[in-house]
């Protein structure tokens, strides 16, 4: 064989090979528009490449059928190459061009099979040697051929120019498939001319596949290494099965004896066309198989992604292990998911079963638990454990439902979702811990205030019954003086104690230095009283760690309940500690139920109240002597607060308070200097926080009052807004007392309407305007709104 037929042959088959190869490397990949692209231009060189493979071999049906094969191979290359190019630069407005370039090159081929106008078989002619030469001769169709690919290509390669712009990395990564384009193009071009025999397509087609390769590896478009190793693989296999084909050809005459040449050639086609056809239905049969276990995978890998989503924010076990369940019964169908949770007094285990959901039974559990707890047998495909910090605090376990067995992936599925719900186990025991000492006194070990407010609020509603003890130590700071402060505390926790002991089913919270709320889901006054009763005992009762003073421990106790007189949680904590404050008013170690409407209750305050009155208005003409301002003010806000309270029918207790309230909510004044008090003119601002500061003298003031403690929630909240941004504890809404809400109405009006050394007064209308402007801001609209009418009414004083 001559290096001329060398030429011809090995060329085209190196140049079908290698497209072969490169086609391999892609075949099995993700399916992005750039991909595919890619995919058609391997396979448009496979059927121009081997098209003048057996065109060349004169392989039947002929020369002229294998040329217009090829030919259209060939011209196609460019139409998938721009549809690669725009795919990898997310050209999509000219998607058209890619289709019309398409139809307009198989109408050209199309035309050139029937016609031969454009580019006609090649003529063959025979050497002296018997070697064969294909000579090609252009007509001048071929110039409609060339201006149509060069217009295209230049329109192309404007629209990649403005596309990438100034991007030069991007410009780097194009230029080699730019330069495999035109390989192609000069590869073609060069066969055209006339006495030319050397097979520059083909060289062209290698050349292509060369820029391509640089791409992968110089410029990192695909992953080098692994697409190799998928190519390889593939080949290799295409190599083994087409031996036995390359033996039987050419020994085909010595099995069936002499044949004709085309019928040797249909024989091998009809074999290639046999195989080819089993190839693609194997294929295609394995294709859908994968499909149906990749959905039931991927339904799978949702359920655990979903999961682990969800797992990150879960900071509750009961959530955790419902979540766990719902995603495994929905993925692994035919299985059961029962969850067990380790014992915290024993080695034992539990299961965490679900509402709705039939318990497993005692022998089932017996036997679970027993494969768990061998030592050498932890984990089956039906038993994934729980643990974190090498120590096991439950485990799931797949209850079979039908007869079947969980594959390796299933169980793998099992054990990962597990592996997530140990972590977040972990993280929810270290919340648990965090939290848990976030809400408990660090002293007494009983709920703090803090969260007594998170609990009131949560609770506000109150659609069950509910009562409230509210527990007021006496004398406690003569313990501290006595004994000690250590002391002190020792009694605290001997009290805290007691109370857990004896609350059966309710909460117990630490208030205060010395106070107590108990709340338990009961109501009414006889089994209140009696829980009252049975708490007072208990700390009075002897025991070895009970600490030693000579003082019998006592409390003053507040009770009240709802459904009562309460409308809202806040409302009864309010009544429960109005009612110790009474309590300890009247002699201490005492029970006093809070009943708006009880006489004794009334009179007790109006007596406890003359006790002291003396001294109230004393306190009051100091202030007159100080500052008269301030004593008609005070009066005035009294007498206001008197009668919006009758009108908002508050009970007798309740309008007794803030009428002594409204004569001692400015007492603290007393200890401002005068030069602040009858300044003319605007305040520093350290002169104000001064001025603020009269609230908490107030307060002082009150507590060295005897048996005055209950006007001080109304005294000390006169300030307050109704948003939040009053003083000095800036609370809000509902959270402010009621009474010291009344004041703040009857404070702020008496305010504006009277003189004062640094303004004139102003005049009702006014006022009543600010407090129409300022409801649900400044003031409460319910308390305002009444005040209001009030003064419509004429029943305000003025």
């Amino acid at each position: 064989m001559t290096l001329d037929r060398n030429l011809y042959i090995g060329v085209p088959v190196g140049a079908f090979l290698c497209s072969l190869f490169l086609l391999f490397c892609f075949f099995n990949t993700m399916k992005s528009r750039t991909v595919r692209s890619l995919r058609a231009v391997l396979t448009s060189c496979l059927v121009w490449t081997g098209g003048v493979i057996l065109m060349r071999l004169q392989v039947f049906p002929g020369i002229r059928f294998w040329h217009n094969f090829a030919l259209f191979g060939l011209l196609v290359i460019p139409v998938f190459m721009y549809a690669f190019l725009f795919g990898f630069l997310e050209i999509t407005e000219h998607d058209a061009l890619i289709y019309i370039y398409g139809v307009l090159t198989t109408a050209l081929v199309l035309g050139n099979a029937w016609s031969g106008a454009i580019l006609p078989a090649p003529e063959v002619t025979t050497r002296a040697d018997g070697t064969y030469v294909y000579m090609y001769h252009a007509t001048s169709g071929i110039w409609v051929l060339t201006v149509l690919e060069v217009s295209v290509l230049v329109y192309a390669t404007y629209l990649a120019h403005c596309k990438i712009g100034g991007d030069l990395q991007l410009r780097k990564k194009l230029q080699p498939l730019l330069l495999g384009t035109l390989f192609v193009l000069m590869g073609n071009l060069l066969c055209l001319i006339p006495g030319s025999v050397f097979p520059y397509d083909m060289l062209g087609c290698v050349g292509m596949a060369v820029c391509m390769v640089y791409i992968m590896y110089k410029q990192y478009l695909f992953d080098f290494s692994y697409r190799v190793t998928v190519g390889a693989v593939y080949f290799l296999a295409v190599v083994v099965a087409s031996l036995p084909l390359v033996i039987l050809s050419h020994n085909l005459e010595n099995v069936l004896g002499s044949l004709e040449r085309a019928v040797t050639q249909k024989l091998l086609i009809y074999i290639v066309l046999q195989c080819a056809w089993t190839v693609l239905v194997v294929a295609f049969a394995r294709k859908r198989l994968e499909d149906i276990l990749n959905q039931k995978q991927k339904h799978m890998l949702e359920g655990l992604r979903k999961f682990q989503d969800r797992a990150a924010s879960i900071l509750n076990r009961k959530e955790l292990f419902a979540n766990m369940h719902d995603i495994l019964d929905d993925a692994i169908p035919g299985w059961k998911s029962r969850i067990f949770e380790k014992n915290i007094n024993d080695d034992g285990y539990r299961e965490v079963v679900q509402s709705g959901h039939i318990p497993l039974g005692e022998d089932e559990v017996e036997r679970v638990c027993g494969i768990v707890e061998q030592e050498e047998t932890k984990e089956t495909p039906e038993i994934a454990l729980l643990k974190y910090d090498n120590m096991v605090c439950g485990f799931v376990y797949m209850e079979r439902l039908r007869e079947s067995k969980l594959n390796y992936r299933e169980a793998d599925c099992i054990r990962q979702m597990a592996n997530i719900a140990s972590g977040s186990l972990k993280n929810i025991d270290a919340y648990e811990k965090v939290y848990q000492v976030s809400i408990h006194d660090e002293l007494t070990g009983l709920y703090n205030r803090s969260y007594c407010g998170v609990y009131l609020r949560r609770d506000g509603a109150l659609g069950e019954e509910r009562g409230f003890l509210y527990m007021d130590m006496d004398n406690f700071k003569l313990y501290n003086d006595l004994y000690g402060e250590q002391t002190g505390d020792r009694i605290l926790q001997w009290c805290a104690k007691r109370f857990l002991d004896n609350v059966e089913n309710g909460e117990v919270f630490r208030v205060g230095s010395n106070e107590f709320l108990v709340s338990v889901p009961e109501t009414g006054r006889e089994p209140l009283v009696a829980l009252a009763e049975k708490l007072t005992r208990a700390v009075q009762e002897n025991a070895t760690n009970k600490p030693q003073v000579m003082q019998p421990i006592t409390f003053s106790v507040g009770v009240a309940w709802y459904p009562g007189l309460a409308a809202d949680a806040l409302e009864l904590f309010q009544q429960s500690k109005r009612a110790a404050f009474y309590a300890k008013r009247n002699g201490k170690d005492r029970i006093q139920v809070y009943e708006g409407s009880i006489n004794e209750e009334s009179q007790d305050k109006e007596t406890g109240y003359e006790q002291v009155a003396p001294t109230v208005y004393a306190l009051v003409a100091a202030i007159d002597a100080k500052d008269s301002f301030t004593f008609q003010h005070s009066t005035n806000v009294s007498q206001y607060a008197v009668l919006l309270a009758q009108k908002l029918g508050l009970s007798r207790n309740d309008i007794q308070t803030v009428k002594v309230a409204g004569l001692l909510h400015d007492i603290g004044k007393i200890g401002i200097p005068e030069s602040i008090l009858k300044k003319a003119g605007k305040l520093t601002n350290e002169e104000y926080e001064i001025m603020k500061s009269h609230v908490e003298k107030s307060i002082e003031m009150i507590h060295y009052l005897p048996n005055m403690n209950y006007v001080i929630p109304a005294v000390v909240s006169h300030h307050e807004r109704y948003d939040g941004k009053g003083y000095p504890r800036g609370i809000k809404g509902e959270e402010i007392p009621f009474l010291g809400r009344i004041l703040a109405v009857c404070d702020s009006f008496d305010a504006m309407i009277s003189k004062r050394a640094y303004k004139e007064p102003l005049s009702v209308e006014y006022a009543m305007g600010e407090l129409e402007k300022n409801k649900g801001t400044q003031f409460d609209p319910e308390v305002a709104d009444a005040f209001i009418e009030l003064i419509k009414e004429g029943k305000v004083p003025l």
